[in-house]
């Protein structure tokens, strides 16, 4: 897929969301209305022929009736289908309404640290899309007329409006008692079913490993075992359902028949006509319909609304307002004071204390040792874990001053772990822009010194990298990972471990790109535990038990903490 065909994917995206539900919703009540009317066609069409036509024998009237209920069917029929393309289609519109910011949660749940394990906010528009576009909401916009239809019987004769009404009631109760039942082993059979996904997932994510450690019997026996369990609690839920829509179809059948049986008594009694009494009974029947078909699909409307339920937490989390003046991008300094920060969701922070400034030109190098807290502070100088205490201010704004649109073009981010993205290798470098022109691309790759290996792929630059970039080597995805983090000449280039997987070419190349970072007036902060990394950086910070220990020049800050007796636990740096 190109980059232009993507543009033109997204721009359809705010024109469905900007389109209101009251103008389909309204259209599908009057077509409901008109649809449900048309329902009493066949019970009067019983009546006329019952009363008129058999105790005329007038057959005229008989090819007139049947001529006149055919139209009558055609036309219900079509307004049938169309209130359901039209249902399908109001689920289209509120999907383009609230996908986005489902899918913004989806990815923002992932860095929250006490987010449930089922927490998925995409399966969940994806449940309550379904839903909409099913038959099952047909059913809600039937069921304000059971009273309507009631009253019609009562119409007919009071007592068969009673007994009308007294199954109702009946079917009612048995449509509660399942509600109280039914909740729970429902909720657990979703929790259970995306746990089993997850599982599946992360299997097959890292599919690899698997294979090559000789996992896949242990975790298909794990998989398995999920699987079980989710099965369990379906079937718990679905015996309770099919035993209460089986009790409510066989009471709808009797009460047709029961108003039937007290009908054809009120005909030997002389209280009403044959007609009468097979129009009820169908009316009757249609009556209870709604609900009888509310209890067959309880499941799906259970899911329904657990699932809105969620995306109504999700919805009500208001986005920062966009901001009407954009700030100039960052070009002079950056400069971090008392900076805490931590995974969202935990009080106490991973790491805190940092203090240091950085003016354009300048590279610094995060050291300490595993467990210190050096990655953390990465996430958190870019924004992806909140501050818990402090400031990081470029040009001396705040990070939240900029617009989101900006900080993508002031930051480049290379995380220790390089997660590409299924796509071609110009997407990737390109960070999916839609605006994103060949020259940049190129010129990201040639500052990460990747253009000449991207020109070895197979198909160069539109090469597939694969899902999480599986079809490249580590070292590639390093490496294209770094011309992502170039891309735009961003003030900002912050990277994790950029040499973990890097050979020596690699390891020069990266030398390079930092060197020219600085030489174009940026700021590099190189995380490391080889000294090959941060050898085009003039600053060191050591961290250390989630603290800063010390900051500086370069050779004063490793000298100091290679040295016993200073205030660090002394630590080696090889090679240097």
């Amino acid at each position: 897929m190109s980059l232009a065909t993507v543009s033109e994917q997204r721009a359809q995206g705010p024109a469905a969301s900007r389109l209101s539900l009251v103008g389909p919703s309204v259209s599908l009540v009057v077509v409901s209305l008109v649809s449900n009317l048309l329902m009493l066609t066949g019970p009067l069409f019983m009546l006329q022929v019952y009363d008129r036509v058999l105790a005329s024998r007038s057959v005229p009237t008989l090819v007139v009736l049947t001529g006149l209920i055919a139209g009558l069917f055609a036309f219900y029929a079509f307004l049938d289908a169309l209130r359901s393309r039209m249902s399908a289609r109001l689920a289209n519109v509120l999907d383009g309404r609230i996908s986005d910011r489902l899918f913004a949660a989806a990815v923002k749940f992932r860095l929250v640290a006490n987010a449930p394990k089922t927490a998925d906010p995409v399966r969940d528009g994806d449940v309550l899309r379904q839903f909409l576009a099913s038959p099952a909401p047909m059913t809600l916009l039937d069921l304000p007329w059971v009273p309507v239809y009631l009253v019609v019987v009562f119409l007919f004769h009071v007592w068969l409006g009673w007994l009308a009404v007294a199954g109702s009631v009946v079917i009612t109760l048995l449509m509660v008692i399942n509600e109280a039942i039914a909740r729970r082993p429902s909720q657990e059979a979703n929790a259970e079913q995306q746990l089993r996904q997850r599982q599946s997932d992360d299997v097959r994510l890292n599919a690899e490993t698997v294979i090559a450690m000789g996992m896949l019997d242990a975790l298909r026996d794990r998989w398995l075992s999920q699987s079980s369990r989710m099965l369990q609690a379906q079937l718990r839920g679905g015996d309770r359902a099919a035993f209460f829509s089986s009790a409510t179809k066989g009471l709808r059948f009797f009460l047709q028949s029961a108003v039937l049986a007290l009908g054809a008594y009120l005909v030997i009694q002389g209280q009403m006509t044959p007609g009468l009494m097979i129009a009820a009974s169908v009316v009757t029947a249609r009556a209870l319909a709604p609900v009888e078909q509310i209890v067959g699909q309880w499941r799906s409307f259970v899911s329904a609304r657990q699932a809105w339920s969620r995306i109504r937490k999700v919805l009500e989390v208001k986005d920062a307002p966009m901001r009407e003046v954009g700030l100039p991008l960052p070009s002079k300094s950056l400069s971090v004071r008392g900076f805490a920060t931590g995974p969202q969701g935990v009080r106490a922070p991973v790491i805190s204390g940092v203090t240091f400034e950085l003016s354009a030109g300048e590279g610094l190098g995060i050291l300490g040792p595993s467990g210190s807290g050096k990655s953390s502070l990465a996430r958190g100088l870019v924004g992806v874990w909140p501050a818990v205490a402090g400031e990081v201010r470029f040009d001396g704004a705040m990070l939240a001053h900029f617009r989101p649109d900006q900080i993508g073009q002031m930051i480049g981010y290379l995380p220790q772990r390089v997660d590409l993205f299924d796509g071609t290798v110009a997407e990737n470098i390109a960070r999916f822009r839609p605006d994103a022109t060949s020259d940049a691309i190129i010129a990201a790759a040639k500052a990460a010194g990747v253009h000449d290996l991207i020109n070895s792929l197979p198909d160069g630059y539109n090469s597939s990298v694969g899902e999480q970039g599986d079809q490249l080597s580590a070292g590639q995805r390093q490496r294209i990972g770094l011309a992502r983090a170039l891309y735009g000449d961003p003030f900002l280039v912050l990277l994790d471990e950029p040499n973990s997987n890097l050979d020596a070419e690699g390891e020069a190349a990266l030398t390079a790109a930092i060197q020219q970072v600085r030489e174009r007036g940026g700021v590099v902060i190189v995380i490391a535990h080889r000294p090959s990394a941060i050898a085009a950086v003039d600053k060191v910070l050591f961290v250390q038990g989630g603290k800063q220990m010390a900051f500086g020049p370069k050779a004063e800050v490793l000298q100091k903490i290679t040295q016993p007796g200073s205030n660090v636990h002394p630590i080696k740096v090889p090679g240097i």
